[in-house]
Order: structure tokens, then C-alpha cells, then sequence
């Protein structure tokens, strides 16, 4: 019996250490722009600030937000920058014990359209995580259990739940 309840705590140790993992990782990317005139001078383009609207964390194969009114306001946020076609960045992440899959998806405006890139990384511990693959996704919709995106990195349609 004892035995039983040193596993659930190491369980318990692991997936609290898989998130704070993931809290990293989400950090760790920066986007930039710059201009190059004719006289070989570089200027900081003018777009407007990318918002970083947060991480939504889901555990194991349960849909349901680890922290759901953080989630509520992840999703609202990118939702709102999504109507505004404003530039920001949302990371959804599913992990278990030993593994996640992590989205990062971004908005920009290109040629005056909304584009939405999801850029997918596929975390292996104790392996160093490998760059992400992106693709463009086709949509987004935002229901009465989070955002739908469609048609996203061979992954087809993603949801981000976002909580009660």
C-alpha cells in the first residue's frame, strides 16, 4: 500500500514538472522584423506588437483545461485579436507523464487576410525537443467549448478547450 502512494507522488512530480517544462518552452519564442533601405540602413518595421495571449495545458486525454478560467482568458484573447486580425500567439499543449504535443498558433495579417499559422512540436522525454513544423490552418471558430481551428498541420481540425 505504501508503494502505491510513493508512485502516485512521483506521477504526481512528473506531470508537475512536464507542465513547467512546457511554461518554458512556450517562452522561448521571439519573433522580429526589420527593413533594409537603399543606403543599407536597418529600420524596425512598423506592425503593431505581438500579443502573447497565453497557454492552455491539458493533462492526459482529458479535454478539460487544467486551469479553466486561465483558459477562458487565453481563448478570449486570441479570439478577440483573431476578429481584429491583430498580431498574437496562443500555446496549447497536451502532455502526460512522458510526452506532449504542443501548438503554437499565430495571427497575422498578410495582403489584407487574416492568416493563422500553427507551427507543431511533438515532445519526447527525456529527449531535447525538435523544432516545430508549421502550416497555415484554414479557419477559426469559436464555440461554446473553446476554439476550433480547421484544417491544421495534417493534424486536421485542432480544439482548444477552453473550460467552464
Amino acid at each position: 500500500m505504501r508503494n502505491m502512494g510513493t508512485f502516485a507522488n512521483k506521477r504526481h512530480f512528473l506531470a508537475a514538472g512536464l507542465v513547467f517544462l512546457l511554461l518554458i518552452l512556450a517562452a522561448c519564442g521571439t519573433n522580429t522584423s526589420t527593413i533594409t533601405g537603399s543606403n543599407n540602413a536597418v529600420a524596425t518595421a512598423t506592425e503593431p506588437p505581438v500579443q502573447h495571449c497565453g497557454t492552455v495545458h491539458t493533462l492526459g486525454l482529458h479535454i478539460v483545461p487544467t486551469d479553466q478560467q486561465g483558459a477562458k482568458n487565453v481563448v478570449d484573447c486570441f479570439w478577440q485579436a483573431y476578429q481584429q486580425c491583430h498580431p498574437a500567439t496562443l500555446v496549447y499543449s497536451q502532455g502526460g507523464v512522458d510526452a506532449a504535443t504542443i501548438h503554437t498558433f499565430s495571427l497575422k495579417s498578410q495582403n489584407g487576410k487574416c492568416v493563422i499559422t500553427d507551427t507543431l512540436q511533438h515532445v519526447i522525454a527525456p529527449h531535447t525537443p525538435k523544432p516545430g513544423e508549421s502550416d497555415t490552418c484554414t479557419g477559426l471558430t469559436q464555440q461554446t467549448d473553446g476554439l476550433h481551428f480547421q484544417a491544421c498541420n495534417n493534424e486536421g481540425n485542432v480544439l482548444v478547450p477552453e473550460g467552464a
